[in-house]
């Protein structure tokens, strides 16, 4: 292995164990009832573990909502055609993540009222969100696995 293929393959692993951290500070956040940060830590989750396959296929982006630029450079390139399945779930996935990293943190106006993230998120959010995170996790540890032959933890 080269030393730009190290580098990437050590970026995308440090990807997953920071996506890692942020499924199990959700966890906790649930815990203590804390629902939209629970949120925020699951776009998280999704949003890294999506980089590092990125990084996987020699790719940086600081962008938060990844949808697009999944489609344009894994979704739609050929050399994932066999992975259709887990595309379509890793799309489906950062779609509903999409917007998440702004909504969970900033007040907004809601009915002629300001109204802040923690009020709005309840627990069936996060909990559905968590779910949604390890399923995101879960998918690209396995792309990782079968098309570059790395196993994570």
């Amino acid at each position: 292995m080269g030393f730009e293929e190290e580098k990437f393959r050590d970026f995308a692993l440090a990807f997953l164990k920071e996506a890692k951290e942020d499924l199990d500070s959700a966890e906790i956040l649930l815990e203590n009832r804390k629902y939209s940060r629970a949120v925020y830590h699951c776009q998280q989750c999704s949003e890294k573990a999506v980089k590092a396959l990125f990084e996987m296929e020699r790719i940086f982006i600081a962008e938060h909502d990844l949808s697009a630029f999944f489609v344009k450079l894994i979704y739609n390139n050929k050399e994932y055609t066999e992975y259709k399945k887990e595309a379509d779930s890793i799309l489906e996935i950062l779609d509903y993540f999409e917007g998440e990293a702004s909504r969970t943190r900033y007040p907004k106006k809601k009915d002629n009222k300001v109204v802040t993230p923690s009020e709005e998120y309840l627990e069936e959010d996060a909990l559905h969100a968590i779910d949604k995170a390890q399923e995101m996790l879960n998918i690209i540890r396995e792309v990782l696995k079968k098309r570059f032959n790395i196993e994570t933890l």
